[in-house]
């Protein structure tokens, strides 16, 4: 008997010694202890549908606790976290075709997934798009894509039809003009935004720009001699001329302002504004249609897998971030994330209640959705983006030509980096 008081003495005097030495940072639950993982959150918007699903999450168990993080500069500060060894245990990343996330899965700085439980639930189709160097860098949450919101309620005052090919949306664009309102919003202010409109209507044509890319970068092919990448950049010059005056001087959350105040009929842009427009105006009536191309051109709608979780590989608690991926990978519970973001989940099940994508849905049993995966090496892509501002400033053919010479000589520069990463996809 006086042995079973003093171990009993003894424990409580190791709990006691572990409390007062500050190893307090792990919560008891019953015998157990609470493990708290840190979830990084790359977007500020994604905040409250992540706290519903962790929310979920610790509602199903209560030994792991998720603690969501987010910081204005995240790139920058997961870089000095990788070099410190102390990334957070969970990181939200964009696919492989967002360099950010293409140099840590570069680094070793994520787990590899495969074989582990999270990833039997992954659409197969999608396989080719998250793999890089035969390993599985993430968990695929949701993917995104490309287009042009549609206000179905201004469409329907003014007697306009939703337009289903390039024609009818010039056409509709000028009615739209000359009863003296403004048909398209455009934030150019922001280099991003303004090559994002040129890709959505480059790949609504085109699809996949992965093949041409490669060509270029072999020196098979220039962008300056393509029809497709000449035909693009005139009709992303074109619709100009249905914008705002000072669509230069507009940023992007100034333009989703504006648009969710029905400033404009057509707003270019993709499944991530959706959320953001119907915050600010709940009674939007909304379509997000791709691109029209013109008649008897194939039409395509390109998508990204855009928002995923990592393992980080310095996390200390690897079993317990698996753990909340299996949890995730379950479809009753991706559709917590899915639904709040109103955007299409990445495991089978899903019901992917999207309202706002009819277009999609029909191009969809069509066989017209594209994935793409591989995005142009860093200085490449720096130079696109930053450098497309000039054709809209100088709209001359001389302009354009110069532009395209000079990005087609930039992706030659980095082929063989390109390349590399090419072959290491899929």
């Amino acid at each position: 008997m006086r042995e079973k008081y003093l171990a009993a003495a003894m424990a409580a005097l190791f709990c006691l010694g572990g409390f007062l030495c500050g190893c307090q940072g792990r919560e008891k639950v019953g015998e157990e202890q609470k493990v708290h993982l840190e979830l990084m959150v790359r977007k500020r918007e994604d905040m409250e549908s992540m706290r519903l699903l962790t929310e979920a999450f610790h509602q199903a168990q209560d030994e792991i606790e998720v603690e969501l993080n987010f910081a204005p500069n995240v790139d920058t500060v997961l870089k000095i976290r990788a070099v410190e060894g102390t990334l957070p245990d969970l990181i939200q990343v964009n696919g492989l075709q967002a360099r950010e996330c293409m140099e840590f899965v570069q680094g070793g700085y994520f787990l590899d997934l495969t074989g582990e439980p999270c990833m039997e639930r992954v659409r197969e189709e999608l396989f080719p798009y998250i793999r890089y160097d035969g390993k599985l860098p993430f968990f695929p949450m949701t993917m995104s894509y490309e287009g042009i919101y549609v206000n179905e309620e201004l469409m329907e005052k003014g007697g306009y039809e939703i337009p289903q090919t390039y024609e009818e949306l010039i056409s509709t664009a000028q009615d739209i003009r000359d009863s003296g309102q403004t048909a398209f919003l455009f934030s150019d202010k922001e280099s991003w935004s303004a090559r994002m409109c040129w890709e959505n209507i480059e790949t609504a044509v085109r699809g996949s720009s992965a093949d041409l890319w490669e060509k270029v970068a072999k020196g098979e092919a220039s962008f300056e001699t393509d029809a497709v990448t000449m035909k693009s950049l005139e009709r992303f010059r074109e619709i100009r001329e249905f914008g705002q005056p000072d669509a230069m001087q507009t940023g992007y959350d100034e333009a989703v302002s504006a648009y969710a105040r029905e400033e404009a009929y057509f707003f270019v842009q993709g499944s991530w504004s959706y959320q953001a427009l119907m915050q600010k105006n709940a009674s939007l009536q909304l379509q997000l249609i791709p691109f029209p191309t013109a008649a008897g051109e194939e039409r395509h709608v390109m998508f990204w897998v855009d928002s995923n979780l990592a393992v980080s590989s310095q996390s200390k608690h690897p079993k317990e971030a698996l753990q909340f991926l299996e949890f995730l990978s379950q479809p009753e519970n991706l559709e917590i994330y899915a639904n709040a973001q109103h955007t299409f989940g990445c495991v089978w099940g899903m019901e992917n209640s999207v309202p706002y994508a009819d277009e999609v849905r029909r191009l969809s049993k069509q066989g017209k959705l594209v994935y793409e995966s591989i995005g142009l090496p860093e200085e490449v892509s720096r130079f696109r983006d930053e450098t497309i501002s000039e054709i809209l400033t100088d709209p001359s053919d001389a302009a354009r030509q110069k532009y395209l010479e000079a990005y087609t000589k930039k992706l030659r520069e980095y082929g063989e980096e390109y390349l590399e990463m090419e072959g290491r996809m899929g």
